[in-house]
């Protein structure tokens, strides 16, 4: 274990001794929930124990859809957001199961030229991604919604802003299809944005945009960059029960000081 490993672990540990409350709105970003082994993968057994837990500690699970109204009345404690990049088969036959069980709502976020395809990482594996038959199952249930994450999934941040523009319209179009909804919320393709991306977005009729730096959400917050907290199958179940707590915004203030 390298010294950097050790110091966040203890971090950690000590943080979680402390008492612990949540006033802020918390959003989860998965992505895989499999045993591939992938960076960004989560065992299934190990999101159940995490969905028990937010379950049984009593935090209110809302949508991504319901973020701005609950922002603009400042409803956000003991709150939380589970989210899904990419929209991969496996949240369907591990995660979708999970969440009936414990009665806890899920936004997901497409790929939209893929529906029914498959996606390859940046490791090199590639994944099946959700057909339709399954995202209309899942929309039904009353627990999942889905929202755009791009069509291609480029990075925005390098494309022309017409090229830009086509990746945010293409991909609200396919999920308006999909669902019959008007999605209003948008997650940035690998988490990458920009201000005059973040002014886009807002200009396309988007109320919100979601990327990928950790944090809390409250009604400061930039409602074109929110705070996203990842989980993957490195992350200890005492890490997961941090990003649920007030003390995940001093832990990210110690993680800079001491550059861990």
């Amino acid at each position: 274990m390298s010294l950097r490993s050790l110091l966040k672990g203890i971090i950690i540990w000590v943080l979680s001794r402390m008492p612990a409350r949540l006033s802020a709105l918390s959003i989860l970003m998965y992505h895989s929930i499999s045993n591939s082994g992938a960076f960004f993968s989560l065992a299934p057994m190990e999101f159940e124990r995490q969905m028990h837990y937010i379950r049984d500690s009593g935090f209110e699970t809302i949508f991504a859809s319901e973020i701005d109204q609950r922002l603009k009345n400042a409803e956000l404690e003991n709150t939380v957001c589970v989210t899904f990049d990419d929209g991969y088969e496996d949240v369907y036959t591990n995660a979708f199961p999970v969440l009936k069980q414990f009665g806890i709502k899920a936004t997901v976020f497409l790929i939209t030229n893929e529906i029914s395809g498959s996606y390859t990482n940046s490791e090199g594996r590639t994944f099946s991604l959700l057909s339709k038959a399954q995202i209309e199952e899942m929309q039904k249930s009353g627990l999942v919604e889905f929202m755009p994450h791009g069509h291609t999934h480029r990075k925005l941040t390098g494309l022309s802003e017409t090229e830009q523009e086509e990746e945010l319209i293409s991909s609200r179009n396919v999920v308006q299809e999909l669902t019959g909804t008007d999605p209003r919320v948008f997650a940035y393709p690998r988490g990458r944005t920009a201000p005059a991306i973040e002014s886009l977005v807002k200009r396309l009729g988007f109320s919100l945009a979601l990327g990928v730096v950790p944090g809390l959400v409250r009604p400061p917050s930039n409602r074109f960059n929110l705070p996203r907290n990842a989980v993957d199958r490195q992350a200890s179940f005492q890490e997961f029960k941090l990003k649920l707590s007030d003390n995940l915004e001093l832990y990210l203030r110690l993680v800079h000081i001491f550059a861990v």
